[in-house]
């Protein structure tokens, strides 16, 4: 197997450490967006809105070789932490519900969004490949202009819901057809040292935050700047892809780590978990004062993801006791 690059595994670790923040930053009761508390949390929540983008954007440097083995890993993630979280709750004698707290998951429903959108994108892969292997570097970004000037008028401008404010499956084909053109033909906007790429991630996020600012404060609505189909979030999102892209080390310590990393968005968005995450950080501004809140908010999150990785180790133990079976080598 080859050994996986590890500023990419890096990349997927801090993405889902930013999924994190993301949410424990919109549970953070602050009503006052324009005060000085307000600009923090906006700072953040910018700073870290390019986390799912950035996610399936790395599917998309690589290239997705879909494979019934790649699907069912992941299918068998997701039902394997959804089973514990469940058999944890039960065996504490922590109310359950099979319907409510499980079945939506089994079912790949409204509990994990990001499941289905991906597993679509994983299904569509071979097909986007194809397109990608044949077409010219002029119609590749011919077909990328448009999409992102469809995307501009219908799902930032309009929210005409085929886009769902990125949440869709028809995004992340986008995402993932634009990080294949820049890595197969790499041009001076992709060209820029590794130095640039975050100064713009940095600029085109806090951009995002001010714009954001000025529309809450003056019409009362953030101009869905705080959505990941916001062009602003895009470019943030490609140069944060760019940047990693430039760094080059080794580490198996990291590559351990991000071989779980997808285990923390699944299991602090479990149902049963997430009300606890909530009510973490909804309280958490009242018990540390305001210049602490967001240095404390990282703490945390960063000694959850760490547990949550370790509690997955279990899954990957499962799953190599299971795939010979399954899916011998040759397969």
């Amino acid at each position: 197997m080859k050994e996986r690059q590890s500023n990419f595994e890096l990349l997927r670790l801090v993405a889902m450490l930013m999924v994190m923040l993301c949410h424990a930053v919109g549970y953070v009761q602050e009503q006052d967006l324009v005060g000085a508390a307000g600009v923090g949390k906006l700072a953040v929540g910018q700073l870290c809105l390019v986390c799912v983008n950035v996610f399936v954007m790395i599917s998309g440097w690589f290239g997705i070789r879909a494979s019934l083995k790649g699907a069912a890993k992941l299918l068998f993630q997701v039902v394997f932490l959804a089973l514990l979280c469940f058999g944890v709750f039960a065996a504490l004698g922590l109310p359950v519900s099979f319907r409510k707290d499980l079945l939506p998951y089994l079912l790949f429903g409204y509990g994990y969004w990001f499941v289905v959108s991906y597993l679509i994108l994983y299904a569509l892969s071979p097909v986007l490949n194809a397109f990608v292997e044949r077409a010219s570097k002029k119609e590749f970004g011919g077909v990328l202009i448009a999409f992102f000037a469809a995307e501009f008028v219908f799902g930032f401008l309009l929210d005409a819901g085929h886009f769902d404010y990125g949440f869709s499956p028809l995004f992340f084909i986008g995402l993932y057809l634009l990080a294949r053109y820049v890595r197969m033909h790499p041009g001076k906007l992709s060209s820029f040292r590794k130095g640039t790429d975050l100064a713009i991630y940095l600029g085109a996020s806090l951009l995002s935050m001010v714009l954001f600012w000025f529309g809450y404060k003056w019409f009362g609505m953030g101009f869905h700047l705080n959505h990941y189909d916001s062009p602003l979030t895009v470019v943030a999102a490609l140069y944060l892809l760019l940047f990693f892209s430039k760094l080059s080390f080794r580490s198996k310590t990291v590559n351990w780590l991000a071989v779980s990393a997808f285990a923390i968005y699944l299991l602090h968005e479990n149902s049963l978990v997430a009300p606890f995450y909530h009510h973490l950080f909804e309280h958490l501004h009242d018990s540390v004062c305001p210049t602490a809140l967001y240095p404390a908010m990282l703490g945390i999150v960063i000694a959850l993801a760490l547990a949550f990785i370790l509690i997955d180790k279990l899954r990957l133990l499962a799953w190599d006791a299971l795939k010979g079976r399954f899916f011998p080598d040759r397969i």
